[in-house]
């Protein structure tokens, strides 16, 4: 199938409000317009995207360390300025090169304990990938 790329992500969470705070400071998703579907939630858009990457499903019972989701991958650019926006934060992450390819991996987990992972195309000095915080669904 050509042209087939990925649209988006749909994650269910009993903490609506801390879930759209992460997503928009660790990410730059902003809540944008949605269709009045009869339950609470939001849609999540980049900056000048035309369309929702992340919906967000607001549920009464929470679904506990990520509910049925495992991870969801980004691409993205400015490794330094994130890694130092995780610190700033108080964020744990897990920082990696991937072996035999020019990227980059960052690992955080959201308020739903879903891991968040970030590919950069950028290799930096390894002492910056150090973190001082666990992250703690892989410490286990």
């Amino acid at each position: 199938m050509l042209g087939l790329r990925l649209d988006h992500a749909t994650i269910r969470t009993a903490k609506l409000e801390a879930t759209l705070a992460f997503y928009r400071e660790y990410f730059g998703l902003s809540a944008g317009w949605r269709p009045a579907l009869g339950s609470g939630g939001a849609w999540l858009y980049a900056e000048g995207a035309d369309y929702p990457q992340l919906h967000v499903i607001e549920t009464k019972t929470d679904l506990g360390r990520g509910g049925m989701v495992d991870h969801i991958a980004f691409r993205g650019v400015g490794l330094v300025a994130y890694l130092d926006k995780l610190r700033a934060g108080g964020q744990p992450f897990k920082a990696d090169r991937i072996p035999e390819t020019p990227y980059t991996q960052v690992l955080v987990s959201d308020p739903n304990g879903i891991i968040l992972e970030t590919n950069f195309e950028e290799l930096i000095d390894e002492a910056l990938l150090q973190s001082d915080l666990v992250l703690e669904r892989l410490a286990r």
